[in-house]
């Protein structure tokens, strides 16, 4: 039986990999130049030396094919811009996730049946809002079809591939706000005084970064600078550095003697609290693990679903965006804004510099967040409390409370 490729193995553009087990019981590797594969640009299979046993003689193989194919689109077309912006550097140093992200819509745009044949500079803006109204059904992915094509075009302006963007003057469709609704001062109360340790410092991490969840469980002593901690985004650290998020002198002297306290976690079938402590890591588990993404919040929701507290505070929860729902008309489907979620956090901490006095520009600056999405947060800003009483409990009650 063959197989393509294996799971989570990324080959290069145009090669298959088929591994074969004999009957004998034996297997061996193969691998071919095949670009196009199931497409209607599918051409000759031609077998390339092994990648496992020759890989110097396999990549010069594939580097001389990929510069010699011939496009399959005439040159000037879309699908000629996609496969050359296939091969660019601003493509290639993307993550891996995003590029799988992107060439959905890439190979949406190359599609003989869309846009393929037709020449770059001939792209209207009626042309992709069509496309973007026969995706109203998936609303999220006509959006990210909008943001891919706005990135390839600038991308291809300065090239003299394209002369103006005709993905800029079409809007993306409003989509209701899930998961990202700041947590107003009686959710942060109650969280930092009933929640688990690991929970609270969760929290107050959240709300003085303003970062997400997979970039605060990478976050350790060795970021602590100065007034504030150094961050370099997981999702867009292909193409960004590292920046200085400054702190509040509470907040960093919290920060510093987390560096110097374990945490205490408690559990019924314990006969006693156990003390956990890693000098490299604000945020770990009860086994002192350092947490992943989901991991977190799988801790999360399990103290949402298990705890009086938790099942209390997803009640208060529901009801309080029902009635802000009704009350100021906010695109939210109460029903799917059940309990507050860990990126909400990022519009707490937002919300709590604006009450600080900071504007649209420094938060947006502080944080190494656009000013366009600062803003998006920015619009609760009249609607709802997020400081005073709830970051003067937080204070009271620190990150360690069991």
């Amino acid at each position: 039986m063959a197989r393509n490729r294996e799971a989570g193995v990324m080959l290069p553009e145009g090669v298959e990999k088929s591994v074969v087990r004999k009957p004998n019981g034996k297997v061996y590797t193969y691998y071919y130049w095949n670009p196009g594969r199931g497409t209607h640009r599918e051409g000759e299979r031609l077998k390339l030396p092994n990648a496992d046993t020759h890989p110097d003689a396999f990549w010069t193989e594939v580097k001389r094919r990929s510069e010699a194919a011939p496009t399959a689109y005439p040159p000037g077309s879309v699908g000629d811009l996609i496969a050359r912006y296939r091969k660019s550097d601003e493509f290639t140093r993307l993550s891996e996730g995003t590029r799988s992200n992107y060439e959905v819509s890439m190979r949406r745009f190359e599609s003989i049946e869309t846009w393929g044949l037709v020449a770059a500079r001939d792209l209207v803006p009626l042309v992709v809002q069509t496309a973007r109204d026969a995706m109203k059904d998936t609303p999220v992915m006509a959006n990210q079809m909008l943001s891919v094509g706005r990135t390839i075009w600038d991308w291809a302006i300065p090239l003299g591939f394209a002369e103006a963007n005709p993905f800029d003057k079409v809007r993306d469709f409003e989509i209701p706000d899930r998961g990202h609704v700041p947590w107003p001062a009686f959710a942060i109360d109650l969280v930092a005084a009933h929640a688990w340790p690991d929970l609270v410092r969760m929290l107050r991490l959240g709300i003085m970064t303003c970062q997400r969840g997979s970039d605060m469980i990478r976050m350790g002593p060795e970021h602590r600078e100065r007034n504030g901690i150094w961050c370099r985004p997981k999702k867009t650290r292909k193409r960004r550095r590292a920046f200085h998020i400054p702190l509040a002198t509470v907040d960093a002297l919290e920060l510093d003697r987390w560096a110097e306290t374990p945490v205490r976690f408690t559990n019924s079938r314990w006969l006693k609290p156990i003390d956990r402590f890693r000098e490299d890591l604000y945020l770990y588990s009860p086994k002192g693990a350092q947490y992943t993404a989901d991991g977190l919040r799988a801790r999360w929701g399990r103290w949402l679903a298990d705890t009086p507290e938790g099942k209390a505070l997803c009640r208060r929860w529901k009801a309080w965006v029902a009635g802000q729902v009704k009350k100021y008309e906010w695109d939210i489907d109460p029903e799917d804004a059940d309990h507050p979620t860990i990126h909400g956090l990022r519009g707490t901490g937002i919300l709590s510099r604006a009450e600080a006095g900071y504007d649209v520009d420094q938060i947006a600056t502080d944080i190494g967040m656009s000013r366009q999405n600062v803003e998006h947060y920015m619009r609760f800003k009249d609607q709802m409390k997020v400081g005073a009483d709830g970051q003067q409990g937080l204070r009271v009650v620190g990150g360690d409370k069991d």
